[in-house]
């Protein structure tokens, strides 16, 4: 099955599987071009705005980076997330 030996014979029958057979290839496409787009913009994200280390001169931290990833080299200016919470 599904080599073409069984096919519609009517028009109607070939109207339904036409419109069977986009559902189909939409089904898988449009979820993929999401996927693909979010994928996208996360890497540009990741891209865009990293701080490049002074020490070592790489690149590719993650934004929330307090040091480098590669030479462990603090970065200037980074001020450490304040906790809300009281300690007792």
């Amino acid at each position: 099955m599904g080599y073409g030996d069984v096919v519609p014979i009517t028009p109607m029958g070939k109207i339904i599987a036409g419109i069977v057979m986009l559902t189909g290839y939409a089904i898988i496409a449009v979820p993929m071009g999401i996927v693909t787009t979010e994928m996208v913009l996360a890497m540009r994200s990741c891209d865009a705005g990293h701080e490049t280390c002074k020490s070592c001169g790489k690149k590719g931290h993650d934004a929330d980076a307090a040091y480098c990833k590669y030479c462990g080299e603090k970065f200037a200016g980074y001020v450490l997330p304040f906790i809300s919470q009281k300690i007792s």
